[in-house]
């Protein structure tokens, strides 16, 4: 299952990955009469079996049912990439759900997916978080986790990604399948030129870190991912009780939208 499947590193990712699986979900906001043509594509490049499946991210009724869709078609998901991702909004707004919306698309959306598809992971599944480095200079303020104040675009999404890698290393201590995040690199997409005056590199060598943190066995559950080395992540992520208090906020916010269909434990 593949998250933001139809453009950038998302849709270079599932090019690669449509040569060596057996089924490929493919998850775009758009239409699929916008993005027939790039399914066909992916179709052809393997032996995959493609489903495309579309979902707004801004609503998380649309989370739901992506998650149901996926559960209804298999028993079994082995691996988990959550690719999608907006910048932040260039004046503080709220999702559909009443959510900042940076947060709900990049985090939020993210953590409600892989609460409900882990239990249909098995021990040697893997999720993986696409994350930024961008999260190393952001704080995450847990008493203002929808902005309110201060409100900065390229923030927000530091930020949401932040909480993203927090996400990883919180749960690989309880979920049963490994979990990892990764920064893909400096990616040429619209996603950088609508936050950032840089250029990047290819699509595919940000396909080819996302692949490598998804496949390589030697990468520990846990683990933040730079490019394709193993890497400290935010210091704000590496202590335990934020990485706690994050993840019950998480739940809170995102408890309309479980329905008894979650993953999570308490910390010991």
């Amino acid at each position: 299952m593949l998250t933001g499947g139809t453009s950038g590193i998302g849709a270079a990712t599932a090019l690669r990955i449509a040569r060596s699986a057996r089924c490929l979900f493919v998850h775009g906001p758009e239409p699929r009469s916008a993005v027939q043509s790039l399914v066909e594509r992916i179709r052809a490049a393997g032996r995959a079996e493609v489903v495309y499946a579309q979902a707004d991210f801004d609503r998380l009724d649309d989370v739901v049912a992506l998650a149901r869709q996926v559960a209804s078609a298999t028993d079994q998901v082995d691996l988990l990439i959550n690719n999608a991702g907006r910048p932040g909004a260039e004046s503080r707004r709220c999702s559909a759900d009443g959510y900042e919306a940076t947060l709900q698309t990049n985090y939020l959306a993210a953590v409600l997916l892989t609460e409900r598809l882990v239990p249909r992971m098995p021990a040697t599944g893997r999720v993986v978080h696409v994350s930024s480095a961008t999260h190393l200079s952001a704080h995450l303020d847990l008493d203002d986790l929808q902005f309110q104040h201060g409100y900065q675009p390229a923030a927000a999404y530091a930020r949401s990604k932040l909480a993203l890698v927090a996400h990883a290393v919180r749960q690989s201590g309880h979920y049963r399948p490994g979990i990892v995040s990764v920064h893909p690199g400096v990616i040429d997409t619209r996603l950088l030129h609508a936050m950032f005056a840089v250029q990047g590199k290819d699509a595919s060598y940000g396909a080819a870190n996302v692949i490598h943190a998804a496949s390589d066995p030697g990468v520990p559950s846990g683990a933040y991912l730079d490019e394709n080395r193993v890497d400290e992540p935010a210091g704000q992520v590496r202590t335990a009780s934020f990485r706690d208090d994050l993840y019950q906020r998480t739940m809170v916010l995102l408890d309309p939208w479980l329905d008894g269909a979650t993953a999570r434990s308490d910390p010991a």
